[in-house]
């Protein structure tokens, strides 16, 4: 077996173990009176954090699209909590939770996706603009904003060359941002002007 697969299925083997943990922890929860089970939310929180925060992550990079984080996995935390059991298995909890935050972000009548999080997170004007640009234009996007990509990287990862994702790059930010304070932009991302003449 090639080494890379043997560490893929220990990997496997790992996650799933830790999820049979989680969702044993969850089954004793479930047997706590409910006037009780508000003193183990606590401790059930640190145990599905990991999780959460997964598929916040994967939902993000899958979807290039913005979530305040924080309000994204309070969300997911208060619904796991009313849930009547948790999948047996540790993708189909990823598959639930990315479909959850994907409905909320789709919801014009929701504040998820179009609220502020918190502090270092995008503002509630940017995540509306942000996601609803065109998935090849978000991508382009957030690789270099987010993930702070080169435009060289971006260019590899997306099949476009590598003149026309800066054209397109400048062209797609200076739509999102036009209106926009500098205080709806977090600290952590570098805007395309900004940043091109750096990469000459």
């Amino acid at each position: 077996m090639p080494p890379s697969s043997a560490s893929s299925n220990f990997l496997s083997q790992r996650l799933e173990q830790e999820w049979q943990a989680t969702f044993d922890a969850y089954q004793d929860f479930l047997q706590v009176p409910p006037k009780q089970r508000f003193r183990h939310l606590g401790q059930l929180f640190k145990l599905l954090c990991p999780w959460m925060e997964r598929a916040v992550r994967s939902v993000t990079l899958r979807h290039f699209i913005l979530v305040p984080t924080e309000m994204a996995i309070a969300r997911l935390f208060a619904r796991v909590c009313r849930r009547e059991n948790l999948p047996r298995s540790q993708a189909i909890f990823q598959i639930w939770a990315e479909s959850s935050i994907l409905r909320d972000v789709a919801n014009p009548q929701g504040a998820l996706g179009a609220c502020s999080g918190a502090a270092g997170e995008p503002s509630a004007r940017l995540q509306q603009r942000f996601n609803r640009l065109p998935y090849a234009d978000r991508a382009l996007l957030y690789l270099y904003m987010v993930e702070r990509c080169s435009v060289g990287e971006v260019s590899n990862y997306t099949g476009i060359p590598h003149a026309y994702a800066c054209e397109n790059l400048g062209r797609i930010w200076t739509q999102v941002r036009e209106g926009l304070a500098e205080r709806d932009l977090p600290s952590g991302w570098r805007t395309p002007e900004a940043s091109f003449e750096a990469e000459k």
